[in-house]
């Protein structure tokens, strides 16, 4: 009867504890809104990082702002280990998601090609106008009247579509960012848009921009050929006000090079100036 009644209270003890709902993780210093494209109709995710000490300061920041919701947890890490490798200022770092996050793939396709990809990639895109238009008009005026930033000093970061986007943003808004990371750019062919645009909208620039271009030497989308291609072009037109380095990272692949891209990527742009 002994063994029979430890039994039962095992079971009955596992089942308690299995039914409990554990505490959900909050990373210290964030914050969730949503904002709704008026031209697109769509709402889009804000997932913010807000420097340690901003709830206390009266201190205005730079903004990053980071392109793929699912970067958050990722940038919201190096904000937190930059209290400690102090690499870069603290920023208020902006992850843009798409909005449903099941359909994020799509939906990112549309938001950040410039022009409809061919079916061979997958179809769709040719939205990058709109969304670049919303986050001109929209985004950034939101951000800058939430929080206490610092309009001057603006960064803008993507990965694959999101650093063709990146690209795109230079050519068509050379002075709305000071700062960009394009990791692993979807230049899919060297007579791709940004190739054709840059010929004549990097001749000169408004305003100084430092621009981080990467790609893993074990890309195996070819986008190591077209990123190079690119920045053979930047050496030849030789953009006055454009600082830029180019970094192919060993036996990274496309996906791989965001963990080593990024925070490398975020600190050269971020660097002191001389």
């Amino acid at each position: 009867m002994f063994l029979i009644a430890v039994a039962i209270f095992m079971i009955g003890s596992s089942a308690s504890v299995a039914q409990t709902p554990a505490p959900a993780v909050t990373l210290s210093d964030t914050e969730q809104r949503t904002i709704t494209a008026s031209k697109i109709g769509r709402p889009y995710d804000l997932f913010i990082s807000l420097p340690e000490n901003y709830a206390i300061s009266k201190q205005s920041y730079p903004v990053l702002y980071v392109l793929d919701g699912w970067h958050f947890p990722f940038m919201a890490y190096i904000q937190e280990n930059n209290i400690y490798s102090e690499r870069m200022p603290p920023v208020i770092i902006v992850n843009i998601g798409q909005s449903p996050a099941k359909d994020a793939m799509t939906l990112r396709t549309q938001d950040f090609s410039p022009t409809p990809l061919p079916q061979s990639l997958g179809g769709g895109g040719g939205g990058a106008a709109m969304f670049l238009d919303f986050m001109e008009h929209e985004l950034i005026p939101f951000i800058d009247h939430t929080y206490r930033t610092n309009p001057a000093d603006r960064g803008l970061l993507g990965h694959s579509l999101g650093g063709e986007f990146a690209l795109y943003v230079l050519e068509q808004r050379p002075a709305l960012f000071q700062r960009i990371v394009a990791a692993s750019p979807a230049l899919f062919t060297d007579d791709d848009v940004i190739f054709k645009d840059a010929r004549h909208a990097l001749s000169a620039l408004p305003a100084p921009v430092r621009l981080d271009l990467s790609v893993g030497s074990d890309d195996e989308l070819g986008l190591a050929k077209t990123t190079t291609a690119f920045v053979h072009l930047l050496d030849q037109l030789k953009p006055k006000g454009l600082d830029y380095r180019f970094t192919v990272y060993p036996g990274e692949n496309h996906n791989s090079v965001r963990l080593v891209s990024f925070p490398a990527g975020l600190y050269w742009v971020y660097r002191p100036a001389k």
